[in-house]
């Protein structure tokens, strides 16, 4: 990766921290150590995502500080919110989880204004960091209870009331989302009420790209599939289709629909156990070449419930 020195820099306070956009041949980059270091990551497992995810928009940029010049792994700022939006709050530590969705929610947005206008004024927040605290507090509890990611905790709640982000809801808002999402936390609660606020317009958005984004073991070949009737060329591997399950997009889906007040238990039961099912295969298969490969050439015997394989 070679290193390019940064024509122009401005500097950017966010929330305490020092962040900077530069310019490398006419394209606008920030360093990305200040971002996660503010967010409160581990830099080296974050800037491996970056080398090999966004490996066209990242770039060694020699940033004249301070203390002198300084080599800094840059991203391109086009490519901002799309590595944001990798970091899921609900496998950060709690400690560092709000640092997290404020950056997802602000980082960008005033890293643009602050570079195309020099300077930003967000004119959809209507409340304070202090006066959405309670709103992010109760999420934390419907997270806590329902096990929800917190996107899709965050997306309930932009969807009951119209909006992109919870900035752009205003005090009285705020203490009626604070209601629905402490009814939905709540045994017994949600069900019984949701009637006083109107329902949700689901706008579920789960595509192709969202499980190759989520899957970055997955080698893709022609997903320009479209209209046409066959499936994309995907090298789907079983962690994909058995591993964590913050990373399969049908529960993604069920886990939705869930928190809406649908009762999906039925596919639920059935995505969970067919998951089951498949880690089990994949235990016993990999039991069965452990033992062919330290029994040389000696006779197997595999005794099931009702037949006998024999490997010689």
């Amino acid at each position: 990766m070679s290193i390019a020195t940064a024509v122009s820099t401005i500097n950017v306070p966010f929330h305490g921290a020092d962040l900077y956009v530069v310019s490398v041949d006419n394209e606008a980059y920030t360093p990305m150590r200040p971002i996660i270091d503010g967010m409160g990551l581990t830099y080296q497992g974050q800037a491996d995502k970056l080398k090999s995810r966004f490996a066209k928009g990242v770039r060694e940029i020699m940033i004249p500080t301070k203390g002198g010049e300084q080599t800094m792994l840059c991203l391109a700022l086009r490519k901002l919110n799309g590595w944001l939006q990798t970091v899921s709050p609900n496998k950060v530590r709690p400690e560092i989880r709000d640092n997290v969705i404020r950056y997802q929610e602000e980082c960008d947005d005033v890293l643009y204004e602050y570079w195309t206008k020099g300077s930003a004024v967000n004119p959809r927040k209507k409340t304070t960091v202090n006066e959405r605290t309670p709103l992010r507090d109760a999420v934390n509890m419907l997270v806590g209870r329902k096990g929800l990611r917190y996107d899709d905790a965050y997306n309930i709640v932009h969807q009951r009331f119209n909006v992109e982000s919870i900035d752009e809801l205003d005090l009285e808002q705020i203490t009626m989302a604070v209601e629905y999402v402490h009814r939905m936390a709540l045994e017994g609660e949600f069900l019984g009420k949701q009637l006083e606020l109107p329902m949700p317009k689901l706008d579920i958005n789960i595509p192709l790209q969202w499980w190759i984004d989520n899957n970055p073991v997955v080698r893709s070949g022609n997903l320009s599939f479209g209209k046409s009737m066959c499936a994309p060329a995907l090298d789907v591997t079983m962690p994909m289709l058995c591993g964590d399950n913050s990373t399969s997009s049908a529960i993604r889906l069920i886990n939705i629909l869930e928190a809406a007040g649908f009762d999906v238990s039925a596919p639920k039961a059935e995505i969970v156990a067919m998951r089951s099912h498949l880690a089990n295969i994949e235990y016993g298969m990999k039991a069965i070449a452990d033992a062919c490969r330290r029994a040389g050439n000696k006779t197997i015997s595999f005794r099931g419930a009702k037949a006998e394989f024999v490997i010689n």
